[in-house]
């Protein structure tokens, strides 16, 4: 008896890394059918909101709260070197 393979690429553990939820459920629906669901969403007026809408938010506003984090990251980086080179000049001088 010879074991089915299954394969999974680095950008599947990528989008697992991301999001399980969002991997699991491109895994079993397909992208294809997640997007007709979500297309099917955004036509219907229900006074609840979807899972999948609050989904799309909390990712949206992960998103934005990580660029934020590199941003000031990168600040702290350049005033450190600035400091450092700084500090080095004086040293010499």
């Amino acid at each position: 008896m010879r074991k089915k393979e299954i394969k999974i690429s680095a950008n599947e553990v990528n989008r697992y890394i991301y999001c399980p939820y969002q991997w699991y459920y491109g895994r079993v629906y397909g992208q294809k059918t997640l997007k007709e669901k979500y297309q099917a969403l955004e036509r219907k007026t229900s006074n609840h909101e979807a899972n999948f809408k609050k989904g799309l938010r909390f990712h949206e506003n992960y998103y934005k709260k990580y660029r934020m984090k590199r941003k000031l990251e990168r600040v702290i980086l350049i005033i450190f070197i600035c400091l450092l080179i700084g500090s080095l000049i004086k040293w010499f001088i």
